[in-house]
């Protein structure tokens, strides 16, 4: 299982094409090979898989933002530009809360979208995955958003988030089981209490079962765990994913 940055730990640098380029130079000096995209500023396509070939980086995923994927003309340019950067693995962070409600109809809109988005998506080659929140553990009908998902997406690849998974009050353990070979990417993400309060980690500094999550990960082959934070940092974010990483090195 190989480690990536996830870019999204360090969304402030990541704005303008210069702090990009500082960006990835700067994420492989610290050790490095593969990284996830997100939350990237606008930057042009060529130069980015410029860098990426360049640096000998390999893009395991990236998110992409929900107006890109959802217009069919527009995600033709998407798969275009994954292929030139060599990464066959499309994801969106997030359902758009703004087009699709958290409600029961509005997650039956959404899996139906997301399955014609998986059908073009594949039809080139690709995969399309789904990075989950705590939102998707809220029920309806006694039923989960996210097992809805998982039953109803069948073609449907997920971005499983460690941290968001505990958060959602369901077990890490029992969806990296539901989900044996539909993981391409995991994302590592730890989760502490402080002062009655949930909060993000460095991987190692939390409550998660590391020791437990890590090998039930290599079981099942899952290629690539993503190492993340969204906030709550007490040192500089790239210093938090040198932590992240020094903490797996020896357990992945």
């Amino acid at each position: 299982m190989k480690l990536a940055a996830q870019l999204y730990n360090v969304r402030d640098y990541t704005r303008t094409p210069e702090d990009i380029e500082a960006t990835l130079r700067r994420v492989k000096a610290i050790g490095f090979d593969v990284i996830q995209i997100s939350g990237f500023g606008p930057c042009d396509p060529d130069l980015l898989a410029g860098w990426v070939k360049e640096l000998g980086l390999d893009v395991c995923v990236t998110h992409t933002p929900w107006p890109r994927l959802s217009d069919p003309a527009e995600l033709k340019k998407v798969i275009a530009e994954h292929k030139k950067m060599g990464c066959d693995h499309i994801g969106l962070g997030s359902r758009p809360d703004s087009v699709y409600p958290n409600t029961y109809e509005g997650w039956t809109r959404f899996i139906k979208k997301a399955n014609e988005i998986s059908k073009q998506v594949q039809g080139e080659g690709l995969t399309f995955g789904y990075h989950n929140h705590d939102f998707e553990f809220q029920k309806w009908n006694g039923i989960t958003a996210i097992d809805r998902i998982i039953e109803e997406c069948p073609d449907l690849k997920f971005i499983l988030d460690t941290f968001w998974v505990q958060a959602g009050g369901a077990n890490p353990l029992k969806y990296i089981k539901k989900l044996n070979g539909r993981i391409k990417v995991i994302h590592f993400k730890d989760f502490k209490i402080q002062d009655r309060a949930r909060k993000f980690a460095e991987i190692g500094e939390g409550n998660l079962d590391w020791d437990e999550i890590i090998p039930l990960c290599k079981a099942q082959n899952i290629p690539y765990a993503a190492l993340e934070q969204d906030n709550d940092w007490l040192i500089d974010p790239f210093e938090s994913l040198a932590q992240s990483r020094k903490f797996l090195l020896s357990k992945v």
